[in-house]
């Protein structure tokens, strides 16, 4: 870490996954330490230390990867603010040449907060029940995206096999799915027979039962192999599966 021994107006600070690039500047746009940073609590009390008190770190992340220093400035009573990505690559692609480092962009931030302060975001601090709230509605917009994709992938997979077999199949079902596993497809069910998903004694079970056949008495030859659909594929057992209501 370069030092001058000055304490530092503004912190920028170009935050990373394992570490960060600090860069302080004082009053007059002297850069008075620059260096990288561990994404650590203790690196980052330190460089705050050096920095100062009263110094306002801005950062160009303030979630995820950032969350830790803003956490740690805070703590330190030191003043935070955000600035937006869209501003710092404006600011730095003003500079004709200058190529895209960590140290550049650190001290982008650093002077772009105290040169055009208007282009700073304040950081409101986030009551820790609203951040346990965003956190869990966004970890469920993750997991419903990435149910929807599966869902959508295996729609794709079954219609390229056959369309009664895809319109046979309810990817929402757990059953549907623990046959489709187990069996491996169309093929699987042929070594099986019907009992092969007719544990459930359901409509949903003879439904997919005859679907699967009709495949298999269709195969078209579209470059998908009968097995393509299920990652079981090998002889298909009798087996009582749950009794789910699947239409």
């Amino acid at each position: 870490m370069e030092e001058r021994g000055t304490t530092a107006a503004v912190l920028g600070l170009d935050v990373g996954k394992a570490s960060h690039w600090a860069c302080g500047i004082d009053s007059s746009g002297r850069v008075v330490l620059s260096g990288r940073v561990a994404n650590r609590a203790a690196d980052v009390d330190a460089v705050l230390a050096r920095a100062g008190s009263g110094a306002l770190v801005v950062v160009d992340q303030k979630r995820n990867i950032g969350a830790l220093a803003v956490a740690r400035a805070r703590a330190a009573g030191n003043p935070v603010a955000y600035l937006p990505g869209s501003a710092e690559k404006a600011l730095r692609d003003a500079e004709a040449g200058v190529a895209k480092t960590d140290r550049i962009d650190a001290e982008v931030i650093a002077r772009a907060a105290l040169g055009m302060p208007h282009v700073l975001r304040p950081l409101a601090e986030e009551a820790p029940r609203a951040a346990s709230v965003r956190l869990l509605a966004s970890q469920l917009d993750f997991c419903t995206g990435s149910r929807t994709r599966a869902k959508n992938r295996l729609r794709a997979v079954l219609l390229e096999a056959d369309p009664a077999l895809e319109a046979a199949v309810d990817p929402s079902c757990a059953w549907h799915m623990a046959v489709l596993a187990e069996i491996g497809g169309a093929g699987g069910l042929r070594r099986g027979g019907h009992q092969a998903v007719q544990g459930g004694g359901r409509a949903g079970g003879r439904r997919l039962a005859g679907g699967q056949l009709a495949a298999l008495g269709r195969a078209r030859g579209l470059g998908v192999g009968r097995e393509a659909v299920g990652s079981g594929g090998g002889g298909a057992r009798p087996h009582a599966h749950p009794r789910h209501p699947c239409a």
